[in-house]
């Protein structure tokens, strides 16, 4: 006998990434990649130079266009507009967060394919700190508290 779990269709607030934001989104338009994961490739194809085939679908190296070598991104529906001419023709190539002690730290940077700029956008909780730093947070007051 199989159990189906009932998930929720819509999930509460309080556990998306862009939703009761503490302070503001940074905001950065930039010409090449902020994200140093494509900036290397981001340079290839505009110069026309071959960049290496994904290889979830070959090996390799191959001169790709713009609109071929963004083509396995998805698009970013919290905020799909490109911050210099407001299209919504973006993929999303970088999208990290980090959730800690319910604070959370997110950055995503999108390609407009209408006029190949890149929208960064940043966020942290004003309070967030990674464990490690709260680690050393924790033992340096205890170190203090028993000097």
């Amino acid at each position: 006998m199989s159990r189906k779990i009932k998930r929720p269709t819509v999930l509460p607030d309080d556990v998306l990434y862009n939703k009761n934001l503490r302070a503001p989104i940074v905001e950065e338009l930039n010409v090449t990649p902020k994200a140093k994961v494509h900036r290397v490739e981001w340079n290839k194809i505009m110069q026309g130079d071959p960049v290496e085939i994904n290889p979830s679908i070959g090996h390799g190296y191959k001169i790709m266009t713009v609109d071929e070598w963004s083509a396995r991104w998805k698009r970013n529906e919290d905020f799909p507009r490109c911050l210099k001419c407001d299209g919504v023709n973006t993929k999303e190539h970088h999208f990290i967060q980090t959730w800690c002690r319910q604070k959370k730290k997110w950055e995503s940077e999108l390609l407009c394919l209408d006029c190949h700029t890149f929208s960064w956008r940043s966020y942290s909780d004003p309070d967030f700190m990674t464990p490690e730093q709260y680690q050393k947070q924790y033992w340096q007051q205890q170190a203090k508290a028993t000097a």
